[in-house]
């Protein structure tokens, strides 16, 4: 800015004793006005690069945008003292030509405002060679458009609106309706028109005064790409953000306004006292990071079609998603709240407290935001503190390679499939939890915990330590497998008992083995990974087996059974857990028949399972069918199946030997039997043909039925006396 603009700006930041106002010097120097950079500039160029002009593009959230956008502009135009911030501008300014990277849409619509008030006034001849400055490299006739609507402007067409008679005149080539840039201008235009068409000449020259004027009503920061560090391959990472007004696009801008009116960056707000330091605040700005940072972050995961805002948007909500189930917080909403509450009277809820009202409005949003991330709200970020964690959670994910962060040797099962992914054209890397995070497909619940527990781990602890990390993300997942997690209820309980665990996360064993938890969200697993953690702390060399076991493809996490089976009296027996083990992962390895003709030669393993009434309420049994029956029988600790399955893993055999040699032996080598199981485990026909591996028995169980089907109708059982 010269000097001479700066002395007069000075001279209308003076208070009653003729003194400058320091503070707003600082600040008003910081900013600039459209007319401002237009007059300064040789040229304002928009580059070939850059997208179409999107804000008159004619759809409904177009709509919304540009009317709320042109309201802001109106207000601050009629108002007495008040100003309209458009936050950052920013650009390549070489010979006194500015090509601007983030802000053409802005100053597009500032252009054509500048226009029509200029054309309305009479000052349009006058200012020509300003407005001649703007224009257009994305294409010819944008270009050509731009300047015909300077030089001739005042000779228009006929028609009642401005881009009717635009239409009109002369010198509009009939072949430039064809380009998208010039149509969005004519309805910005047409917008423009209408929310000024009340207005008389008197009042649109006090609005060119207050444009034009050292202290204009509307204005930006405008920062130039050498003062902050950007390179001119941001250009595509800007314009990743797609052809339309986006989603991402939208929640930026409002969540921008959103920031400054909530004071959430006071700290980084530039004064006399601090103006030296401007560049270093200015770069830990959200608006600064969003657009370069963290843009450089998602354009490496842009996918084949180079747009970012998908990915941007689905992080943003997923973050809120976790914030709220984290701080259990929600911005007061009196209209929302009487809603809520009806809801649950309709559903006779009893006791319905305000508290109540507070958890059900917070799992409603829960559940919109996982149903449509591009729901997001500034609004879902309430407080400094939620603002704040959202900005932690971008920047521990865009440094040292953490959206590429895996742990080492602990596979995530389905929740995370061992795959690689392509991020981009020229990229494909492990698929990981941050991937899954933001992919195009859903996010589960409980892959939202486990991403959550990441985070938490990287927010937390400043050293990374890649033991510690795995063992943290081991015992996450354990509990993350074995529980429910498939609603907005359960998995606040989830993130309530992760918060807790992670203020541990750098030892998870040593603060599981003493530490005592409030949560009461996966008791029982949550026992067993105390368990777990008091013998790895007691002794090391448990680790290895017990990770060896929890991680089986069956088990998954959940061996409680087998350290009980390793139990000598009153204390755990590493040698014994070890062998039986071993043993249970062989013969277990797959759930078919030999195993189940195995079990049967050790007891009366198959777990009731009601009674059939065409059989003469015969009672069912099952042989255990699927990996969830199997899980459950484990669970539920029926005492002949676990007495079965001890007898079984307790045979003397040499692991060496190949499971089905060894499976049958124990057959052969069994202690003949002399009831319904004889008949299963000789022929083979009767379990192969078992439907679902259902059996009934009668009372006295001198009658197996071997169901072919789950209901009995007619003929479709064998009926074997014994």
């Amino acid at each position: 800015m010269k000097i001479e603009r700066i002395e007069k700006i000075a001279n209308n930041m003076k208070d009653i004793d003729g003194k400058v106002l320091a503070n707003e010097l600082v600040e008003r120097l910081n900013s600039s006005s459209f007319w401002e950079l237009l007059t300064e500039m040789t040229k304002i160029q928009i580059p070939i690069i850059q997208r179409d002009f999107a804000q008159g593009r004619e759809n409904e959230k177009t709509n919304k945008i540009r009317s709320l956008f042109l309201e802001s502009i109106i207000e601050a135009l009629e108002s007495e003292k008040g100003s309209l911030e458009l936050d950052f501008v920013y650009g390549n300014v070489e010979k006194d030509v500015f090509q601007p990277l983030d802000g053409q849409q802005r100053l597009t619509t500032l252009f054509l405002l500048h226009w029509y008030i200029a054309l309305k006034t009479g000052e349009l001849p006058n200012t020509k060679k300003h407005f001649i400055k703007f224009t257009y490299e994305t294409r010819i006739s944008s270009r050509e458009f731009c300047n015909e609507l300077v030089d001739n402007g005042e000779f228009l067409g006929i028609g009642e609106k401005i881009s009717e008679k635009i239409y009109d005149s002369k010198w509009f080539f009939l072949s430039w309706k064809k380009d998208p840039t010039i149509k969005a201008m004519l309805v910005m235009l047409d917008a423009i028109e209408e929310r000024l068409q009340s207005k008389n000449d008197e009042e649109l020259k006090i609005f060119w005064q207050k444009l034009t004027s050292e202290n204009p009503p509307i204005l930006f920061h405008f920062k130039q790409l050498n003062d902050i560090g950007l390179t001119d391959d941001l250009y595509i990472k800007m314009n990743a953000r797609g052809k339309g007004l986006t989603d991402f696009e939208n929640f930026k801008a409002k969540f921008e306004k959103h920031i400054k009116k909530n004071v959430f960056e006071k700290e980084l707000e530039l004064s006399e006292n601090n103006k030296e330091k401007w560049k270093e605040l200015t770069e830990k700005t959200f608006s600064h990071r969003i657009d370069t940072v963290w843009t450089d972050l998602f354009w490496k995961h842009r996918g084949e079609d180079n747009i970012i805002d998908n990915e941007m948007i689905k992080f943003i909500a997923g973050i809120a998603i976790n914030n709220y189930a984290q701080n259990l917080e929600i911005l007061e909403n009196s209209e929302d709240e009487l809603r809520t509450r009806k809801i649950l009277e309709e559903k006779k809820e009893k006791n319905i407290t305000d508290e109540a009202v507070k958890r059900e409005r917070i799992e409603r949003r829960i559940t919109a935001l996982f149903n449509n991330p591009a729901d997001v709200s500034p609004y879902d970020f309430p407080t400094k503190e939620s603002f704040e964690y959202l900005k932690k959670c971008f920047d521990v994910y865009s440094k040292n390679q953490n959206d590429e962060l895996l742990p080492a040797n602990v596979t995530l099962w389905d929740f995370c499939i061992t795959k690689k992914v392509k991020i981009n054209s020229d990229t494909e890397i492990d698929n990981n939890l941050f991937i899954e995070f933001i992919k195009k497909n859903e996010t589960t619940y409980s892959q939202r915990v486990l991403f959550y527990a990441q985070t938490q781990y990287l927010v937390n602890l400043e050293n990374f330590d890649s033991e510690s990390f795995s063992n943290w993300l081991r015992v996450v997942r354990n509990i993350v497998q074995n529980a429910t997690i498939d609603s907005a209820s359960a998995f606040i309980g989830a993130i309530g008992l992760i918060n807790e665990l992670s203020s541990g996360c750098e030892n998870i064993y040593e603060f599981l083995s003493s530490t005592t938890l409030k949560s009461g969200f996966a008791t029982k697993q949550i026992e067993e990974e105390k368990l777990k953690a008091a013998l790895i702390q007691s002794d090391n060399n448990w680790k290895s087996q017990i990770f060896k076991a929890e991680d089986d493809i069956f088990l998954k996490g959940e061996i409680k059974f087998l350290l009980d089976f390793s139990k000598v009296g009153e204390e755990y027996k590493i040698q014994e857990f070890t062998s039986i083990s071993d043993k249970f992962l062989l013969l277990f390895e797959s759930k078919d028949d030999l195993l189940r003709k195995a079990l049967l030669t050790q007891g009366k393993y198959p777990i009731w399972d009601g009674r059939t009434s065409s059989l003469g309420w015969a009672h069912r049994y099952s042989l255990l069918n699927t990996e969830n029956e199997w899980k459950d029988a484990f669970r539920k600790k029926s005492d002949e199946f676990i007495k079965a399955v001890y007898k079984l893993i307790s045979n003397s055999f040499n692991l060496s030997d190949d499971r089905i040699t060894i499976l049958k032996n124990v057959i052969q080598n069994a202690t003949p039997l002399n009831d319904y199981r004889s008949h299963l485990i000789k022929n083979d026909s009767l379990l192969r043909d078992c439907y679902h591996k259902r059996i009934c028995l009668n009372e006295k169980e001198t009658i197996l039925y071997v169901l072919e089907k789950t209901r009995v109708v007619g003929e479709n059982y064998k009926e074997i006396k014994v």
